[in-house]
Order: C-alpha cells, then structure tokens, then sequence
C-alpha cells in the first residue's frame, strides 16, 4: 500500500546547518510520537561512506552479483542496492512511501520539485539558491538583510518550524 505522506526539503550549501537545523526537528517530532523518514543526497562526489558487513549472507549475495539486497531483523531493514546510475529521487521517495510514515524530510537535492526551505546563510547564499530552486516555501536563516516574500525561520526557530509544518502540511490525527 502507498500512503500519502507529505515531503519536503531542505536545501542549501555545505556547512549552511542543514543537518544540525532537521535533527532538532527530527527529535521534536519523534518525541511527540511522529514517525520520520529522512533522505539525504550525498552531493559532495563519489558515493556514501557504507558499512559493510563482513562475511554475512547479505555481503555474498552482494558479492556474487546481485542487484538489491535486503535484511530485515527486529523491526530494522537495511537495503542496499548496487546499480551502474543513480537511483532517481522520485523512486526512494516511492519506496519511503510503502512504510506508514507521518512526514519524509529530505535533505538536499536542489533541483527536485518538493516544497522546499532554503537554508541560506546570508543574502548572496539566498539568490544563488533562489535561481536554482524550484517550488520554495521559505528561507532558514539568521543574516537576511531585506523584507522577503518568503516565509522566514531563524536557525534558532526549529520548534516554531516544526508546529509550521505539522499544521501546514500534515494530516490532521
């Protein structure tokens, strides 16, 4: 079953508090009982650091060539698939959506079409971004300079951003 759950974004540049800025509205939203799924790009070349298991059944399959892989075990399910091309954002939000979750917070990927929050770090930051990015919804930041047409959360507001997408774009329980 695929369920509707709402996605958004947060995007910005390397070392902008991106990470720091979701894992207090991960943990807001966790401790109130909400279930969140994070996705996060890996934009800084090559491919994600992994973990891998040394001589386990998962490993062999792998290493005899095939393609995907999953092991499940006491609620955790890791899945690693090994491919020639990138996996499409639009196709793990779809595998996201299959595990009843209450929001996907994805982290990066400046040029997908999800309602996104630009983390800028300052004006320039925030033009840069704005000429890259698609579908905005508002700006993080705490060195905006002028009035802004976008809705604006301080880097400190994590809570306040949190409430704001909870009434905005979740379902009413």
């Amino acid at each position: 079953m695929i369920h509707d759950i709402p996605v958004l974004q947060i995007v910005g540049y390397k070392n902008s508090g991106k990470t720091t800025f979701i894992k207090k509205v991960i943990r807001q939203l966790s401790n109130e009982g909400y279930r969140v799924g994070v996705i996060k790009h890996h934009g800084h070349g090559g491919s994600p650091d992994m973990i891998e298991p040394g001589d386990t059944d998962t490993a062999q399959f792998q290493n005899e060539g095939a393609y995907m892989t999953a092991v499940e075990g006491e609620g955790i399910l890791n899945i690693k698939v090994n491919g020639c091309y990138s996996i499409h954002l639009d196709q793990i939000v779809m595998m996201y959506k299959l595990i009843p979750l209450d929001v996907i917070l994805i982290e990066g990927y400046k040029k997908a079409h999800y309602p996104k929050f630009l983390m800028a770090r300052d004006n320039q930051d925030l033009m840069e971004l704005l000429d890259q990015c698609v579908n905005v919804v508002g700006v993080i930041t705490d060195r905006m300079e002028e009035e802004s047409e976008f809705l604006i959360f301080q880097t400190s507001q994590a809570a306040e951003f949190t409430e704001y997408i909870k009434e905005k774009f979740f379902k009413r329980r």
